[in-house]
């Protein structure tokens, strides 16, 4: 056994500092392992917010195909109208609003009252 420094860097016998790190790092997984395996309760958490991510992904996807049909219906309704030219611009921007206005809710008064005054169609499909 024996130690040795050079320009390039510095190693251990056969070992290489890359070596000790990963085993360092191998060391942090195995303890995160015996914390999780002391805490039971913790780990059903873990497993369930794990199990729920695909369900989420799958929702938001879901979302956001509907999000995108919708957007490119209230844009060719409303394309030629004030209201489509302030909320309903471009097809991201459609996107925008529904997602903010709609879903999030914010600001859906003032939308609504827009797209009433302008279509009769294009409030019910907002709504």
């Amino acid at each position: 056994f024996y130690i040795y420094a050079t320009g390039s860097g510095a190693a251990i016998g056969d070992a290489s500092a890359l070596r000790i790190l990963r085993i360092l790092r191998l060391s942090r997984v195995a303890r995160v392992a015996k914390i999780l395996r002391a805490l039971p309760d913790l780990m059903i958490l873990l497993k369930g917010l794990l199990a729920a991510v695909r369900s989420v992904f799958f929702t938001f996807c879901l979302l956001l195909l509907v999000i995108y049909v919708f957007a490119i219906a209230i844009k060719q309704l409303a394309a030629e109208t004030r209201m489509g030219s302030v909320h309903f611009d471009g097809l991201f921007t459609s996107m925008y609003t529904l997602f903010v206005r709609g879903c999030l809710l914010a600001g859906v008064d003032v939308m609504l009252n827009d797209a009433f005054s302008e279509s009769t169609v294009v409030g019910a499909l907002l709504i």
